[in-house]
């Protein structure tokens, strides 16, 4: 069975991806507000879930 280009994951858009986790990670340790903390952290767990989404349908 053969992919379709649609199939074909994007590199700019994993690397984009990586790059938004990475920098929520960064983010999270230089954060000293727990209620900000809270948020990058919830916004880090969609980040990871969205790409968990992704990385399954290919």
């Amino acid at each position: 069975m053969s992919r379709s280009s649609d199939d074909t994951p994007d590199p700019h858009v994993e690397m984009a991806v990586d790059q938004e986790i990475a920098s929520l990670l960064a983010a999270i340790e230089q954060e000293k507000i727990p209620d900000h903390l809270t948020k990058l952290a919830i916004e880090l767990q969609n980040a990871l879930v969205g790409k968990r989404r992704r990385d399954v349908k290919n």
